[in-house]
């Protein structure tokens, strides 16, 4: 397959990680979704799109390098194979790149697309090379549809649970590396630090939730085929409904009632220590791809950011690092309606902010939590996605 029409004035190239050693769910990068292995699910689209100078798989498996061989040209898609410090799923991703980088001085700009994202277009890489022409971005960068407070994540603390960000809220945007670009000379480990900013200079892309869809697990891969089977799959709309004290926000069309009645009165009998409800991230919804609208982001302490990058996690790039963290459920909530978020706002006191604070003074006992886990088996729960054939 050639590469076709492509944009000359900036040479583009493109990088494709594809390793055997996955544990979750083994040999993911060649396993078929439609009759095609993911990593050409991505080779296609690549070429398509018609913007790249280069197509190369980086891989450390002959298997992963004869099936590439054996169905591109070697003018379309070429072979890089690893040496043995980058073949372990420990090798640092941006280490890869480098490595890519050093084979290609040609390159302008490089661009890092995992196999495992099976819904991008070719015209979203377009869109992307036409922000790599203008000459005036340093990144590109998908960023997903949802919007999050800081205010909403967790980690495990002492006897509770303990608030990841202190400060005044942000609005947050997960990114995602379904879509992500940097120019060379962009600072070696920045480029692909989650969560960089170069203000302006950053062009985002903002994709759709199957774009961004990150097969890590058989759940994933499950998913994945219902879509390509034509499901859709979207936000989950949610309602609110004064209940007493409280705004109950639930899925839209959720039996309130059924749910009040799983949380039980004693857990409502307090509207100034209202439940939380909590859920795990799963992939790519890991907040150490949170991308901040502003430029202020204060983890509560060390602890807390560690959790957030740990120190596994920013060495390798792997999500499989990635500390426990919890986010409030996006549409099963408990809000009193007096709470303080709902007075007059006060001027921000700024002389506290970056000082790390004990994780006592702002822990949610343990006694308050429910998790959005154990609620799944009931009728009435509803998830944060819906998919719908």
């Amino acid at each position: 397959m050639a590469r076709q029409g492509r944009m000359s004035a900036m040479r583009i190239g493109a990088l494709v990680p594809a390793r055997m050693g996955s544990k979750r769910l083994p040999g993911k990068n060649i396993i078929e979704l439609g009759g095609v292995p993911l990593v050409c699910r991505t080779l296609d689209v690549l070429l398509s799109s018609g913007v790249f100078a280069d197509v190369t798989v980086s891989t450390e498996s002959p298997v992963v390098a004869e099936m590439v061989r054996s169905r591109y040209p070697a003018e379309a898609v070429s072979v890089l194979m690893r040496p043995e410090s980058l073949a372990g799923d420990d090798a640092p991703l941006h280490l890869v790149a480098e490595h890519y980088a050093e084979n290609r001085p040609d390159l302008q700009w490089l661009g890092l697309f995992m196999p495992t994202f099976p819904f991008r277009t070719a015209d979203r890489l377009r869109e992307a090379a036409a922000a790599i022409h203008t000459g005036h971005a340093l990144r590109v960068q998908a960023v997903r549809p949802e919007q999050h407070w800081d205010r909403d994540y967790f980690y495990p603390a002492a006897s509770g649970f303990a608030p990841v960000f202190a400060g005044f809220p942000n609005l947050l945007r997960f990114s995602s590396t379904s879509y992500m670009l940097w120019r060379r000379e962009t600072p070696r480990f920045q480029a692909m630090y989650m969560g960089y900013r170069l203000g302006e200079r950053e062009y985002r892309l903002d994709v759709g939730l199957t774009e961004t869809l990150d097969i890590d697990d058989a759940a994933d891969l499950a998913l994945a085929r219902r879509i390509l089977a034509g499901a859709r799959y979207g936000l989950t709309p949610a309602t609110t409904t004064a209940v007493g004290p409280y705004f109950v926000q639930t899925p839209a069309g959720a039996d309130v009632a059924a749910f009040l009645r799983w949380l039980g009165p004693e857990l409502l009998a307090d509207p100034a220590s209202p439940p939380l409800l909590l859920q795990k991230p799963r992939p790519p919804l890991f907040t150490a791809r949170l991308v901040s609208d502003l430029p202020e982001l204060h983890f509560l302490n060390p602890e807390a950011k560690d959790h957030t990058w740990s120190p596994r996690y920013i060495q390798t790039a792997n999500t499989a690092h990635c500390l426990p963290i919890y986010q409030q459920s996006p549409v099963w909530r408990i809000i009193p309606r007096d709470a303080p978020q709902h007075q007059p706002p006060e001027p921000v006191d700024r002389s506290s902010l970056g000082q790390p604070a004990d994780a006592a003074d702002h822990l949610i006992p343990a006694a308050r939590v429910r998790f959005v886990a154990d609620m799944e088996g009931e009728a009435f729960y509803e998830g944060p996605y819906r998919l719908e054939d």
